[in-house]
């Protein structure tokens, strides 16, 4: 086995503890508690991992390249399309969000 392939293994052993760590952490307490009125936590959302896919994707182009060329143009501009629409769109549902928030009813808990 090389040094690589075993740097892989122990890395990924690596991310498993951690990970059965943290969840054997958070599960340990049952229920998580409401937060109390007045304050605002944001829904979940699957723009962090567009944004993830599009950064991967970017770093692909960069690192996958001809020899003559700065990068992988056919890696790298999906890639910042995908991040920078993840960006807007991020954008776009905070707005959404905020809005919703200021303009709502103050009586379910929502800040202002």
């Amino acid at each position: 086995m090389s040094d690589t392939a075993f740097g892989f293994i122990l890395l990924g052993v690596a991310m498993a503890v951690v990970l059965g760590i943290v969840f054997a952490i958070t599960t340990r307490y049952g229920a998580r508690p409401k937060p109390p009125a007045g304050v605002h936590l944001p829904p979940p959302s699957y723009l962090p991992v567009v944004l993830s896919v599009g950064a991967a994707i970017m770093g692909l182009g960069l690192v996958f390249k001809p020899d003559d060329q700065f990068a992988n143009l056919f890696l790298l501009i999906p890639g910042l399309v995908i991040f920078i629409g993840g960006c807007i769109a991020w954008v776009r549902a905070a707005n959404h969000e905020w809005r919703d928030t200021e303009h709502g009813s103050h009586g379910d808990g929502a800040a202002h």
